[in-house]
């Protein structure tokens, strides 16, 4: 089961800004890590129960591009689902037991 709903909490950092920018040497976030977080998103699945995650609205952009194909040239081919398309689409193939609410 997943959750995806708008982040209120506009003291929640994106947790993709905070992996790539990380802390100063102080202990301080670095000042790009502090970007609010947009979107909160909750799985409850088998080894992931519970597990919450904050993005803002740029890394929500890069975790949609979630088809990646090398074609014969050695080209990058990506498809761009959003991600109630990718909710809805792992609900399909089984993936997802339930998608409880979608708030976009």
């Amino acid at each position: 089961m997943m959750t995806l709903t708008r982040n209120t909490n506009r003291k929640q950092y994106c947790d993709y800004c905070k992996l790539r920018w990380g802390q100063m040497k102080d202990g301080t976030w670095h000042l790009k890590a502090q970007t609010p977080a947009v979107w909160r998103c909750e799985s409850v699945m088998p080894g992931r129960k519970g597990r919450v995650r904050f993005y803002c609205q740029s890394c929500a952009d890069d975790v949609q591009n979630w088809n990646v194909k090398v074609n014969d040239r050695g080209d990058v081919e990506t498809e761009f689902w959003l991600l109630k398309e990718q909710l809805e689409y792992a609900k399909g193939q089984g993936r997802l037991e339930d998608v409880r609410s979608i708030d976009l």
